[in-house]
């Protein structure tokens, strides 16, 4: 009996131990929940010796906030019958949270090991096991209160954290699950770290994280990968509503991408700021695949593969190697709406390969790139780039090849356009050094504007510099043209090339050289642009016309009946256009001792200046010399002398005012002169009063052909000369200037007419020796080149019935061209004057036939 009640009272001890211990703990409970300021209510308790489960439990925390939570059911085990033994699991759980609207005070984001250190500290306090199922969470996010839906599982093993985290939204679902080694170990015990996650059921990103005590640093290492992307605009939605990420501004979720990223860090073991992460040596490398184009915002649809190696031996970051390809397809890319469309390349490759001479301090890669579309496009480069103290790029060589089948310009088309490039050089972000080289070339096989059409257009750019800074580049170096076939309305068809130098920033251009023409016309050019104004200066090679006339060759709008074979032209000109102002042209043309035919006129020691100025719309020609010893229409003229100036706007060039200083011009050992005077050119018509002096008969005599006739003295007189459609004198005037002369008309043909004709004896026989005191004739001369003369002579024959006076009234009639033509057909004239007067007799004996 005495046995029973020992154990009975045994029972009673411990059931009163175990009471106590229950209501001591019930009071510590009570005690923490007042300290937090939590209220901790339940529905239904059942309490057993595995643990405890709570019904309908509620719990309630004003404390930084409100926190409210509710769950259906609460068990802890402290001696569950599965390890771990300790656990905890609640089921269909509700959480309400409101924070105060001032932030709360949190562990610094820049301190991970402290927030590390703090986990530390709290796990051992923790059920070994923690689950939570069916839960709805409502919490602050940045579009105001959001909620998270699905299930969470944390487990501690010895010094191992496992998480596991189910998210529900809608009808998709994202998994997470942690793993953590060493949390419970010394600060230099190895920890590892490994997370996977899921969405919908799909693996993308797993990453492992290896810390490894090492000296008196960590070795961090670790990998991460993101496996291929399926649709996930429900996540970028998601995270919208808990960041400020504008999803209006992403592009599409890439398809199919990969990427995986592989690190080895040496970290120090005491704490460490995150910004100093970047700073600590190790190396990082990067594979990312995209099989499928994506949109990229501004660039275009990108796709392909890339590998790029990080190092950090010196406290800084650089790439040490390059591998990979990328497409581009640029369609619809809003950069290449600033290109002609001749210059836009639709889709782009490009490859990056390493090259074997790499070092510690310079990155060395192989690039190529071609495109296709309007523009076709293949370049391939080798590289060196400096990434420290600064960066710069060493281009070793770079070859480029670009070719555009058609480019529209604003008033220009281009056809089959060819660019041919070999650079070599350097850049930095300080200053540009490139240099062209090889068979540097741009080939237009066409070009065409309102109305210049050029064929075969070739530009030489091999020793050309880029240099500069890349705020203000500069471009140097010789430049050739070569232009195989030209066409202008003002130009004879033909080629063209140019050599000299160009200079150009971004403040002034220049260019300097040659231009020379297939014809042999060469000139010097200077073409200077500034902000403020562009200058052209030309000046054009003295030419020798013994060898040929290049300007004849060269210039359309040459005279054609105008040839030149001998003496020397020069000219220059000087063209200016102010910034905002009107153009500005000086000009000027030398000719001497120049020689050669006009029509049907021989032209021999012409010597000549022209100066020709441009000032807005006003035009100023200036004649200050114009000389030629000698003329010959069919008759020798001369000497001329001219000076002359002539003033119009642009707007009417031949409705100006002409002013002659000085004319003259020999004719027969006299002159024919006009009076200074100002001619409106507006005015359908001119007449000019010529006036003639000196004429001497003996030379007229000599040239006219007319047998037996012979005789001299002087004429003068006026010719009223009308220009107008054509050439015509009316009323005109000559007089032999006293005290008068002489005339013999000694002809067999016309003495044996005046023995046929009694009444014709007297007029023959008193002009074979006819002694004049008064010679005067009218004049007139029409537009069809028929020369009228109403002759009067007064004087005496000698031999005549004793001096007496005779008095004559003799009208005549000449075909002044034909007269001319006549004179000319001698064996002495060049033969283009003999086919050019061949050709006008031809083309005037039918006009006569009509008539």
């Amino acid at each position: 009996m005495s046995r029973q009640r020992f154990w009975l009272s045994i029972c009673v001890a411990t059931l009163a131990l175990l009471s106590l211990l229950v209501c001591y703990a019930g009071y510590r409970m009570q005690q923490l929940l007042e300290e937090q300021h939590i209220e901790l209510d339940w529905q239904h308790l059942s309490l057993s010796w595995r643990g405890l489960q709570l019904q309908g439990v509620s719990l309630v925390q004003r404390r930084s906030g409100e926190l409210q939570m509710q769950a259906g059911q609460v068990r802890l085990y402290w001696l569950a019958s599965e390890a771990p033994r300790y656990r905890l699991t609640a089921q269909d759980v509700r959480l309400f949270w409101r924070p105060e609207q001032t932030e709360p005070e949190s562990l610094s984001a820049n301190d991970p090991a402290g927030v590390l250190q703090s986990l530390t500290q709290t796990l051992p306090w923790l059920p070994r096991r923690i689950e939570v199922h069916d839960a709805q969470a409502q919490l602050p996010c940045h579009s105001g209160r959001c909620t998270l839906q699905g299930d969470l599982e944390l487990q501690l093993l010895d010094d191992e954290l496992q998480l596991r985290a189910l998210l529900l939204r809608d009808t998709h679902q994202a998994q997470l699950s942690a793993q953590l080694q060493g949390l419970g170990s010394a600060p230099d015990s190895p920890r590892q770290a490994q997370l996977n996650l899921l969405l919908d059921d799909q693996p993308q990103i797993t990453l492992h994280s290896d810390l490894q005590p090492q000296a008196a640093a960590l070795q961090w290492s670790g990998n991460l990968e993101i496996a291929a992307l399926p649709d996930t605009a429900w996540l970028v939605d998601w995270l919208s509503e808990w960041t400020q990420l504008d999803t209006a501004a992403l592009p599409d979720t890439p398809r199919q991408a990969g990427v995986n990223a592989q690190w080895q860090l040496q970290v120090p073991q005491e704490t460490l700021a995150f910004s100093a992460l970047l700073a600590t040596p190790g190396w990082l490398r990067v594979d990312a695949q995209l099989p499928q184009p994506w949109p990229l915002p501004g660039v275009g649809l990108v796709s392909g593969e890339l590998a790029l190696d990080l190092r950090n031996a010196m406290g800084q970051w650089q790439a040490r190697r390059l591998d990979g390809q990328l497409q581009l397809d640029a369609q619809d890319a809003p950069w290449l709406a600033s290109l002609p469309s001749g210059l836009r390349p639709q889709r782009l490759q490009l490859h990056f390969a390493p090259l074997d001479d790499a070092t510690d301090e310079e990155l060395a890669l192989r690039l190529k790139v071609s495109g296709q579309g309007p523009l076709e496009l293949q370049a391939d480069a080798e590289l060196g780039l400096r990434q420290s103290p600064a960066w710069a790029v060493e281009v070793r060589q770079l070859q480029l090849q670009a070719r555009s089948k058609r480019l529209d310009l604003t008033d220009s088309r281009l056809d089959d356009l060819r660019l041919n490039l070999a650079l070599k050089g350097s850049v930095t972000a300080q200053q540009w050094q490139l240099g062209l080289t090889g068979k540097s070339r741009l080939d237009v096989q066409r070009l065409r504007s309102a109305e210049l059409d050029l064929q075969q257009a070739q530009a030489t750019l091999a020793g050309t510099e880029l240099g500069g800074t890349p705020s203000a580049p500069t471009l140097s170096g010789p430049l050739g043209i070569r232009i195989q076939r030209l066409q202008h309305p003002q130009l004879q068809t033909q080629g063209w090339q140019w050599q000299g130098r160009i200079d150009a920033n971004s403040a002034r251009q220049s260019l300097d050289g040659a231009l020379l023409a297939d014809s042999g016309l060469s000139a010097a050019l200077r073409l200077n642009n500034t902000t403020n104004a562009l200058k052209l200066n030309a000046t054009l090679d003295e030419l020798f016309l013994r060898a040929g006339n290049p300007l004849a060759q060269t210039l359309a709008a040459w005279p054609p009946l105008l040839s030149l074979d001998n003496g020397r032209v020069q000219a220059e000109a000087q063209l200016q256009l102010p910034s905002g102002k009107p153009l500005q042209l000086k000009a000027s043309l030398t000719g001497k001792g120049l020689a050669g035919v006009y029509d049907r006129t021989t032209l021999n020691g012409v010597d000549a200046e022209l100066r020709l100025q441009l000032a807005g719309d006003r035009l100023r020609l200036d004649l200050p010399q114009l000389s030629a010893r000698q003329l010959d229409p069919g008759i020798e003229l001369g000497p001329l002398q001219l000076q002359a100036s002539y003033q119009a706007s642009l707007q009417r060039p031949l409705a100006g005012n002409l002013t002659h200083q000085r004319a003259e011009l020999g004719v027969l050992g006299g002159s024919l002169s006009l009076a200074p005077a100002t001619w409106a050119l507006a005015q359908p018509s001119q007449l000019l009063p010529l006036r003639l002096s000196g004429l001497d008969l003996q030379e007229l005599f000599r040239v006219y052909p007319a047998e037996g006739l012979s005789g001299n003295g002087l004429i003068d007189g006026t010719l009223p000369l009308r220009l107008g459609d054509a050439i015509s004198i009316e009323q005109g005037l000559i007089e032999a200037r006293p005290p008068g002369g002489r005339l013999r008309f000694q002809s067999p043909r016309i003495r044996a007419m005046g023995q046929a004709n009694p009444g014709m004896k007297l007029v023959t026989d008193a002009l074979e020796d006819f002694h004049y005191d008064l010679l005067s004739s009218s004049v007139d001369y029409d537009q069809s080149g028929t020369l009228r003369l109403g002759m009067r002579l007064h004087g005496q024959n000698p031999a005549i019935e004793k001096g007496r006076p005779i008095h004559f009234n003799i009208n005549l009639e000449e075909d002044v061209p034909a007269l001319l033509a006549s004179l000319q057909l001698t064996d002495k004239v060049s033969g283009i004057i003999q086919q050019r007067i061949q050709q006008w007799m031809r083309q005037r004996v039918p006009q006569e036939s009509k008539e």
